[in-house]
């Protein structure tokens, strides 16, 4: 050993095996799309169909008032 100098470790890479390769290739070929592009969001749905029943209740509202209104109006 000669005074202060440090020994230079060299350190090899380990070598892979063939799989090893090919499942790196793998896990880089397949893509996963966001959650909300596979997955999209049911909320206009539901929202469409919370607007028509709405509609439909005011619906059978004016109908049935007015048919109370006919009925106990008329026939007083």
């Amino acid at each position: 050993m000669e005074g202060n100098k440090t020994q230079e470790i060299e350190y090899e890479q380990p070598i892979l095996a063939e799989s090893d390769l090919v499942h790196e290739n793998e896990e880089e070929s397949h893509y996963l799309p966001p959650r909300s592009s596979v997955h999209p969001s049911e909320r206009a749905k539901v929202t469409r169909w919370f607007y028509r029943l709405l509609l439909f209740l005011f619906i059978l509202l004016v109908m049935g008032l007015g048919w109370w209104g006919i009925r106990y109006t008329s026939g007083a």
